[in-house]
């Protein structure tokens, strides 16, 4: 942005700052300008960051709220650039590392950048928060890439298909993994980008989620179908 001239408004402009706060264990107000997806209120925010994460395409924020301990990712773009140090005691390296481990504990059990709501987390962090076990089916030739995957996550297992009668290939492999619900959203974008070489078997709700969205998906083929028909 530097190089091109441009001044986007965005907390990226205030990246020293946030850095001292996390090295200094200081509170922060920031204001949320953008969220795409309504999971969170827009407008100030009172926080203590703990580190900067690069993930997909994208720079984050993880933090800690100050008001309610809540651990969040945020994507940096949708702060604008205010960044304000809180009059309020330093807090220490030491609690910043804890605050870090926890939130390292989430990411690990989890699927993504989603860490759910304080409630979900402490529920998560205290071993009390009942586990969704998945199993999606791939087939050829997305079920080679999944099987180099053998380190995807920690808690996964690959299993393998039959094989077929005349070349001795596998069918396909089962991807089975264990995750908290707060992650079942990250988790499904990332099985719909295989199409229709990935079936999802189980829990009973991951099922019927991606039944429904397959069911959408038609109806919007043949919406844009039908109109082009009309405009021929």
């Amino acid at each position: 942005m530097m190089e091109m001239g441009e001044y986007r408004n965005t907390l990226f402009h205030q990246l020293d700052q946030v850095e001292q706060a996390i090295i200094q264990g200081q509170a922060i107000e920031i204001c949320r300008a953008e969220d795409p997806y309504e999971y969170q209120d827009l407008g100030m925010i009172q926080l203590y960051p703990l580190q900067l994460i690069y993930y997909d395409i994208a720079w984050y924020l993880l933090y800690e709220s100050y008001a309610t301990n809540c651990l969040v990712v945020a994507r940096l773009n949708r702060f604008s650039d205010y960044c304000k140090v809180l009059s309020v005691a330093k807090r220490g390296m030491e609690i910043q590392k804890e605050s870090l481990k926890q939130a390292y504990r989430l990411l690990e059990n989890g699927w993504g950048l989603k860490l759910g709501s304080l409630e979900e987390q402490t529920q998560e962090l205290n071993g009390e928060m009942p586990l969704l076990s998945i199993q999606v089916r791939f087939f050829p030739p997305v079920s080679e890439f999944i099987k180099e995957g053998e380190r995807r996550h920690p808690l996964q297992k690959i299993k393998q298909g039959k094989r077929g009668t005349t070349k001795g290939k596998l069918q396909y492999v089962d991807y089975l993994i264990k995750l908290p619900p707060r992650s079942l959203d990250e988790f499904s974008i990332w099985v719909q980008r295989y199409g229709d070489k990935a079936l999802v078997l189980s829990p009973p709700v991951l099922v019927e989620r991606h039944r429904q969205a397959a069911i959408a998906l038609v109806k919007n083929y043949n919406s844009v179908k039908a109109d082009i028909d009309k405009s021929s």
